[in-house]
């Protein structure tokens, strides 16, 4: 079978399930993962032929994807910003918006600061902001021991040292150190919306790590507020991720909590998305 032919017939089974172009983007993760084709090279190669061995691991991974099963899960991992992110079924798998959260926070230039990311996952955003900054202590907080042990699996595959630790925001802590920078990409979907969201992502991805378990949409952020208000330093700053419809009720809860230099931000898609402020005591 020529690689022309085997992207044919990859987008015909998958493009009633994904659609044509999210089907032409998985032909290709699989074919650099599977033969290290790229899609460069996939055009200059477009005739030649490819193994039969080859083409039922392809078929293999296909069949996967056939049942809904996400290609990051399907090859295990994703590659952002020059990382290795491992991914499996107990992490959430890394949104743009939450990269361009980070590129945000990068833009500060905060070397040497103690920063906390609350509720890491995969580890992304620790990973992320360790690689750009100097000499800073990142540490990164989940209540899930599958997600830590994905995230200290990342940490080691990128040679990155991060603190992780094992807790639950909503509870009370009394951590001994301050920190400079918070962030957070909290759950924020109501469970209201869960027709709205795709059966590939209900049937894979963590739905703790997507719904507020409650009637309160703010419930994360409120804690993490709260939290924030003794544990943030006097010249500290609070980062999220938020969903577009709450994103305001969200800035509203920091001005009633006395943070300062509330600004929104836009995502890669034009929609208001993240958010950041200083609490109270910045000089």
């Amino acid at each position: 079978m020529k690689l022309k032919e085997l992207k044919v017939l990859t987008q015909l089974k998958l493009s009633k399930i994904y659609g044509i172009k999210e089907s032409r983007s998985i032909f290709h993760l699989l074919l650099n993962e599977i033969l290290g084709i790229d899609v460069i090279n996939f055009h200059v190669h477009a005739e030649k032929k490819i193994s039969l061995d080859s083409v039922e691991l392809f078929n293999e991974k296909i069949s996967l994807i056939e049942k809904e099963i996400p290609v990051q899960y399907v090859i295990g991992y994703v590659m952002i910003e020059g990382l290795k992110i491992f991914v499996d079924k107990s992490v959430l798998i890394p949104r743009p918006e939450t990269v361009d959260l980070c590129k945000w926070i990068i833009q500060k230039k905060l070397n040497g600061k103690v920063i906390l990311d609350i509720g890491t996952g995969s580890g992304l955003i620790a990973l992320l902001l360790k690689k750009k900054f100097n000499n800073c202590t990142i540490h990164a907080w989940d209540n899930s021991t599958k997600a830590l042990g994905i995230a200290k699996k990342n940490a080691e595959q990128n040679s990155l040292e991060i603190n992780f630790d094992n807790v639950d925001i909503l509870k009370n802590h009394d951590p001994k150190i301050k920190f400079d920078l918070i962030v957070s990409n909290p759950p924020y979907v109501h469970k209201k919306e869960k027709n709205s969201i795709s059966n590939v992502v209900l049937k894979n991805e963590p739905n703790e790590a997507i719904f507020v378990n409650g009637d309160d949409d703010l419930l994360f952020y409120k804690a993490i507020i709260n939290f924030s208000k003794s544990c943030l330093k006097d010249n500290g700053i609070i980062f999220f991720e938020c969903h577009k419809e709450t994103i305001n009720q969200v800035k509203n809860l920091l001005i009633i909590n006395k943070f300062i230099d509330v600004e929104l931000k836009k995502d890669s898609f034009g929609i208001n998305r993240m958010i950041q402020a200083k609490n109270y005591g910045y000089a």
